[in-house]
């Protein structure tokens, strides 16, 4: 699949020839590592996956940091038309990546010769194109519309459907479609990426979409929808048909910095000509490079992770003082810091999960989806169709190469699936899939019970002590916003809007 760039193609041949269509989905996969979201933010949708996880309960903060307005739901909820907001660039972020896979999808259908449409590069691409499309909207339909139920979707509004049919059109004001609208929209993408990969040689590299990467966003959506069996049966598809397969133990510590590591499903590999620089990824989020993460001071939520096994290998992703963790030595000092004798950092468990691949190093490879999260979606799904056993036998079968201590489980109904999300979770943790899950279960939260506030009250190591850390305590909770009487323009996680021209790539 290696084709010219798009950038040096012209307009006609972006759209009319097949070296120009596989270049602008390979442009797609571009974007997707290297979207410029601005340095402290971080390029790539990877980086939108950590924020959207800071609106969630596992992440828990009680220092001054970075990023405080997303995770106090601040910056979602500001009524100006502000380009920095993670509203808007989840906005234009998303609908970016659709207005160049409506290209690509457009060029294919309506442009190109037919001879040319048989060529198994050119299908290859046409069907990541629909792919994209699809992950795009999904993700737009689960931030700003409201969930999606079987009984109002109909009615409920969704997001603006901007497709391939009209390409003079792509920047006009257009109404909102339904929740029902966006996810047909959605189910009709994914189908016909499935019948057009299923028959074609899959890529071996994971920065292209394979036949079971798009098992797996189908299985997400069926997941939003309630759709139990077809959740079931995208996942275990996705399994079975990955070139991926679960890490064991120590294969888990490798800093999540290679897209080559066994789980991955969907990653993106950042080559020594593509130094993001102050934007990379490494930068904003891993522990060992000298950057931004100088103020991420973020923990794990102790409510879950103290329900790990002592031989837990995910145990080795954070740094719990209490426990008596030790701070990596190839850490960046600052990311630690000391005033004197006291910790400035989150002593209940500072994340080193990220890890670039070299200390002072800004590359490291970007995960987008891991077999991991199916095997936790299989779970869910078939607990809740009433197939217990084999639900238990999929958790088993996933945290058993986490913890070789791990028994299969006992518990059954809402303790069964309340053990499938803890572990999930865990797992999971700043990859993008929490505050999705919160929201289409529509569960509230708040972060000032987390018992990591009782073990900073009752530490008596270096800096322990009450008055150490009250001025944090504020700072985690998360309250119903009062209803505005103003219009609002945008609002993750509601059924709002932007009204705002997102860098010309979409309007409401």
């Amino acid at each position: 699949l290696n084709v010219t760039p798009t950038a040096n193609l012209s307009n006609k041949d972006a759209e009319a020839t097949e070296p120009g269509i596989v270049g602008l989905v390979n442009g797609l996969h571009n974007m997707m590592y290297n979207y410029n979201f601005e340095q402290v933010f971080s390029y790539g949708f990877p980086s939108m996956n950590v924020q959207l996880d800071m609106l969630g309960d596992d992440v828990i903060n009680t220092k001054p940091a970075y990023h405080m307005a997303t995770y106090r739901w601040q910056d979602h909820r500001d009524r100006t038309d502000n380009d920095k907001s993670l509203t808007y660039k989840a906005w234009d972020g998303y609908y970016t990546l659709i207005l160049h896979a409506n290209k690509a999808i457009a060029g294919y259908r309506t442009i190109l010769p037919e001879e040319e449409r048989k060529h198994v590069a050119t299908r290859y691409a046409y069907g990541e194109a629909l792919a994209i499309r699809a992950y795009a909207y999904h993700q737009l339909v689960q931030l700003f519309a409201k969930r999606y139920r079987a009984a109002t979707a109909a009615t409920d509004l969704g997001v603006i459907l901007r497709t391939d049919k009209d390409q003079s059109k792509q920047f006009e004001p257009m109404a909102r479609s339904t929740v029902a609208e966006t996810y047909k929209q959605i189910e009709e993408d994914l189908k016909e990426s499935l019948d057009v990969l299923k028959g074609l040689e899959q890529a071996t590299d994971r920065n292209h979409l394979r036949y079971s990467t798009v098992c797996g966003i189908a299985a997400r959506v069926a997941l939003c929808k309630e759709d139990w069996a077809a959740a079931e049966d995208y996942a275990t598809q996705a399994i079975q048909q990955s070139n991926s397969r679960l890490a064991k133990g120590e294969e888990l510590i490798d800093g999540f910095n290679n897209y080559k590591a066994p789980e991955w499903m969907w990653g993106y590999h950042q080559s020594d000509t593509q130094d993001t620089g102050w934007g990379s990824f490494s930068v904003a989020y891993s522990y060992n490079v000298a950057g931004h993460n100088k103020s991420l001071r973020y923990a794990i939520n102790r409510d879950i992770y103290d329900q790990l096994g002592s031989g837990d290998v995910r145990r080795k992703w954070w740094v719990c003082l209490d426990r008596g963790d030790q701070v990596p030595k190839d850490a960046y000092s600052v990311y630690f810091a000391m005033n004197g004798d006291v910790p400035q950092w989150e002593i209940t468990g500072q994340c080193i999960k990220f890890r670039s691949k070299a200390q002072g190093s800004t590359f490291m490879d970007l995960v987008m989806m891991r077999v991991a999260e199916m095997y936790y979606i299989k779970a869910e799904a078939e607990a809740r169709q009433g197939k217990e056993a084999a639900a238990r036998q999929t958790l088993l079968d996933i945290v058993s190469t986490r913890d070789a201590a791990f028994t299969l489980p006992t518990e059954s109904g809402d303790q069964l699936i309340a053990k499938i999300f803890a572990h999930k979770r865990i797992d999971l943790y700043m990859e993008g899939v929490r505050f999705l899950d919160l929201k289409r279960l529509a569960q509230a939260f708040d972060r000032s019970k987390a018992s990591n506030f009782t073990i900073l009250l009752n530490y008596q190591g270096l800096g322990g002590g009450k008055n150490a850390y009250t001025v944090g305590m504020t700072a985690i909770r998360v309250t119903s916003p009062r209803r505005s009487r103003r219009r609002p323009t945008t609002t993750v996680g509601s059924s709002s809007s932007p009204t705002k021209n997102s860098r010309g790539t979409s309007s409401a």
